[in-house]
């Protein structure tokens, strides 16, 4: 996959007249073996642009999504980057030429401290005071499920991920008998939970790393892969998940580790009126049970992360679905 879109991206370039400096980033599938974007930086039609080829294994519109943000977005301090060019070639690939970032940006790099995290949820709420409250693409059949069916369909995909990558080797992580139990009692919180909640139209990535701040009045948001119809409080969880989940120190014992967890779940409480978020406890706590059984399954079992890292990974997360499930 790799070679196909490196000689995917030299032929756009020479057909684009863009020419590429150097290869910014690449982006994964939970393991090295699916490869899903690439990003180069370079120059287009004498502007400092940003080429970003992407083959994935779910549908994306990102150059419509970006293209239609930029169009309908009033947001003064919450901009994204102009988008010059682009070609959908499938429902899961295509490329876009777009804007190169200015060279004097600061990154928000996660797990946030105190006062970046307070900047970031205001920024969070000045992206849903003026991100589109209607979809501005066709939507696509899984997003007209309601929002437990969504959930449920991702869990499910995610379960496929993680038994493909442990049927491939000799001493999987994850006991059955310990995973099973859970499972199932998070597929009838899921349930009973999202049965009620609407689905929103929302980015559906936004997290601490798609931000990019040039000043105290302006900033970026990138990355538009991922926008659509997600269930209500989707979005909540998915900060925990980027911003403490996936990069917290792993090596602490539950009690310590599980305080970042809780303090973000405090943090997020206090934007919930503004959010107009109704019994904001069974919600959070619903969506981050769906999230603990997606990192379970996707992020650590169909990872290349090794195994003993993966066991306690599994025993942290597991310890955080049994108090949430108390």
């Amino acid at each position: 996959m790799k070679n196909k879109l490196e000689n995917l991206a030299k032929k756009i370039s020479k057909e684009n007249n863009f020419k590429i400096a150097k290869k910014i980033y690449q982006a994964y599938y939970y393991s090295k073996e699916s490869l899903r974007n690439i990003i180069y930086s370079g120059i287009y039609k004498e502007k400092p642009a940003v080429l970003k080829i992407y083959s994935d294994h779910r549908n994306t519109y990102e150059p419509i999504s970006l293209k239609n943000f930029n169009k309908i977005n009033k947001s003064k301090i919450l901009i994204a980057p102009k988008l010059y060019k682009h070609k959908i070639i499938s429902p899961k690939s295509g490329w876009l030429i777009m804007e190169k970032l200015p060279k004097k940006v600061k990154l928000f790099k996660s797990p946030l401290n105190e006062k970046e995290r307070k900047e970031f949820l205001e920024l969070y709420l000045e992206y849903r005071r003026t991100f589109p409250k209607k979809p501005t693409r066709k939507l696509s059949l899984i997003e007209n499920l309601q929002a437990n069916e969504f959930h449920i369909f991702r869990i499910n995909r995610w379960l496929r991920l993680a038994n493909d990558k442990e049927v491939k080797i000799k001493n999987p992580a994850l006991n059955p008998d310990q995973f099973i139990p859970r499972f199932e009692k998070a597929i009838k919180i899921i349930n009973k939970e999202f049965s009620n909640r609407k689905m929103i139209w929302c980015h559906g990535h936004f997290k601490p790393k798609e931000i990019f701040k040039i000043n105290d009045n302006l900033y970026y948001l990138t990355d538009f892969a991922h926008t659509g119809m997600y269930p209500e409080g989707y979005e909540l969880a998915f900060i925990v998940w980027a911003d403490y989940l996936m990069v917290s120190d792993w090596k602490l014992n539950y009690n310590k580790w599980r305080e970042g967890v809780f303090s973000w779940m405090d943090s997020i409480e206090k934007i919930a009126k503004e959010l107009k978020i109704k019994k904001f406890t069974p919600l959070i706590k619903a969506s981050l049970i769906e999230r603990i059984i997606g990192t379970i399954l996707a992020d650590v079992c169909a990872s290349d992360r090794p195994r003993q890292e993966k066991i306690k990974k599994i025993n942290l997360l597991y310890n955080l679905f049994d108090d949430l499930t108390k």
